[in-house]
């Protein structure tokens, strides 16, 4: 995948609005719905996407790859919702909202939490705090691995992992039902 982001990101920096285009659709809807997740209005969030993108029009060239290309997108996106919050805590996603994001084939935890009660699912990740429903946004929602979850938000690995631990933890204490079907759990391959 980095390997196409990298050659798009190469010739959106020499202009290329076909590239960019496609550099949008292939990345547009995870970052909406994390800027969603982030800001908690959909307004916002589209605004923090759109400066997201011009962002990477005007600095593809100075892209370092010192990432992948996703990673950072997200981080851009991360500090575009940010300068929109003004010191506001995130609202809550709805779950219904979760059903306009594309995903890929459902890890356990997403076969989980889908069984579960979708108002008890809600509560309990309003009941997160905001730094471990957002690791569990890039992990879960954005598919990033851990040392990519890192990179974005700027914390060590082990933060990612401790943070991960905890908001599972969190849910399982609120969903035993999901608990015992390994919310909980140890990921694999991560």
């Amino acid at each position: 995948m980095d390997d196409v982001d990298h050659g798009l990101l190469h010739r959106v920096a020499a202009g290329d609005q076909r590239a960019f285009e496609e550099l949008y659709a292939r990345h547009g809807q995870p970052l909406l719905a994390y800027a969603e997740g982030l800001l908690g209005d959909r307004g916002r969030a589209e605004e923090a996407l759109q400066d997201t993108f011009l962002a990477t029009w005007r600095g593809a060239g100075s892209f370092e790859g010192r990432s992948t290309v996703r990673t950072w997108l997200f981080g851009i996106c991360r500090r575009q919702a940010l300068s929109r919050m003004a010191g506001r805590r995130p609202a809550p996603l709805p779950m219904e909202a979760a059903a306009e994001v594309p995903a890929g084939e459902p890890g356990p935890e997403a076969v989980a939490l889908a069984r579960a009660d979708a108002r008890a699912v809600a509560a309990a990740l309003a009941e997160l705090a905001p730094a471990h429903r957002e690791v569990l946004d890039l992990a879960f929602g954005a598919g990033l691995a851990h040392a990519e979850i890192a990179e974005v938000l700027g914390i060590p690995v082990g933060t990612v992992k401790s943070r991960l631990f905890h908001a599972r933890a969190g849910l399982a204490r609120a969903l035993p039902d999901a608990a015992a079907v390994g919310v909980s759990g140890r990921e694999a391959g991560r």
